[in-house]
């Protein structure tokens, strides 16, 4: 732990914060991590209401490129620490629209990372460097290069890095790892993976340039992609549909369902040796160019397979298929089917199906990690494994070939220069990706 999160969870901070210590006890601001947003539209919700409902936490900036975002949240913030504090008015969040701004305050411990995938790494990275602990939505990054760069940025520093692969968190996901690594399904013979497809109104045929809103830094929201027209259909939540931000239904849920399916078959940590039977459908339209269905088969090294398709994995429905020589198992949120009663009544020697951690809670994991100096639920070395296998899909997809074939040793791939371009961002100045 940093020496200055030691001071600040001992109550040796000499530093006065402007809500008093009698409000809040043993859990006064000088006792509280420090904890700013970079990113705070829709994603950013959920996290929010933790970060202002934890004792441990104090919420003091907000980085957003949308005026309108941040003024929302500053809003919800004030609004709830005042009367938390039973204080008239609060005035104690700092706000920005760059991040290099946030970063550089000595006092922030953690950086939540609510950004699009486009702009994942260099906040990550450069937070790491600053030694302040990150919490990143899923997937870990647009690019392989950029992931790998995170990766090594992680463990040099040594913060703690959860990502947002919040159904490790969730019992019925966990139940189905237990069942499969125990050997209740004996030898697994076949695992599908169901994802969503589709993504973004595909009518859209032309770019037309709209006018920039008051209040929004569309030139800091771009970043490192291509300078491009402005379009209200290409922000916010549509940015997935658009290789230069993101990868579509399959790297928003990659980190979902594949990733329960690589935890139970115990690949979590190892890349795909191929993709294979890689098939893909795309629209017309220029703004959203991403695969709206698409199916391939991820292969191990061992000799695991995992077969993921926008169709379905089991009656065609999304979610986890595994099958064993023993049975099966289907799951999803919130629901989970066996083969057999016996499956389903079977008692497992765990503590309420948890692992990595005894908090459910995916954030609050993240937390105990911080505090305790443990290894977070969903590490970032994971997370980029498995957002690999669908970045590896998409370079088979885009450059028209139905077998890609990686090296994990050179983290290259060896059969096709076409898709080896997609593994890097060619960055648009004055933006640069750190070496790896």
């Amino acid at each position: 732990m940093k020496r200055r999160t030691f001071l600040r969870l001992a109550g040796v901070a000499a530093v006065p914060f402007i809500i008093p210590t009698r409000v809040f006890g043993q859990t006064a601001p000088s006792r509280r991590l420090n904890v700013g947003s970079i990113g705070s539209g829709n994603q950013w919700r959920g996290h929010c209401d933790f970060v202002l409902g934890n004792p441990n936490l104090q919420l003091t900036w907000i980085c957003d490129v949308d005026a309108e975002h941040t003024k929302q949240n500053v809003d919800k913030i004030q609004d709830r620490y005042a009367k938390d504090s039973g204080m008239s008015s609060y005035k104690g969040v700092k706000t920005t629209d760059d991040y290099r701004e946030l970063l550089a305050d000595k006092d922030l411990d953690i950086v939540w990372i609510c950004t699009p995938d486009h702009w994942h790494a260099l906040p990550a990275i450069l937070a790491a460097q600053s030694g302040k602990h990150i919490y990143v939505e899923k997937p870990l990054a647009r690019t392989v290069a950029e992931g790998r760069a995170m990766v090594n940025a992680v463990q040099r520093s040594g913060v703690v890095c959860q990502v947002g692969c919040q159904q490790r968190s969730g019992w019925e996901f966990q139940r189905a790892i237990t069942l499969t690594q125990n050997g209740a399904l004996g030898k697994i013979k076949t695992v599908r993976v169901g994802l969503p497809g589709g993504g973004g109104d595909r009518g859209i045929k032309q770019i037309v340039a709209e006018p920039i809103p008051d209040g929004f830094n569309y030139q800091m929201w771009l970043g490192p992609t291509p300078n491009v027209p402005y379009m209200k259909k290409r922000i916010h939540w549509d940015w997935r549909w658009n290789y230069n931000y993101g990868g579509g239904q399959l790297t928003d849920w990659i980190n979902h369902h594949y990733d329960i399916a690589q935890l139970a078959l115990g690949v979590s940590e190892q890349a795909p040796v191929a993709i294979k039977n890689a098939q893909a459908e795309f629209g017309d339209s220029p703004l959203y160019d991403t695969a709206s269905k698409y199916s391939f088969e991820a292969h191990y090294a061992n000799g695991q397979v995992i077969e993921v398709s926008s169709s379905g994995c089991f009656n065609g429905r999304g979610g986890v298929y595994i099958e064993g020589e023993k049975g099966w198992i289907w799951t999803d949120r919130g629901r989970i089917e066996y083969s057999s009663p016996a499956l389903q009544n079977m008692a497992l020697a765990s503590d309420g199906y948890t692992f990595l951690g005894k908090s459910s809670d995916h954030r609050q994991n993240f937390i105990d990690a911080v505090m305790n100096g443990t290894t977070s639920r969903a590490p970032i070395r994971h997370a980029y494994f498995t957002a690999l296998a669908a970045h590896l899909a998409n370079a088979a997809f885009r450059a028209g070939i139905s077998e890609l074939k990686w090296d994990p040793a050179t983290e290259r791939v060896t059969n096709s220069a076409d898709a080896e371009r997609f593994m890097a961002p060619n960055y648009r100045g004055p933006w640069t990706l750190p070496n790896a």
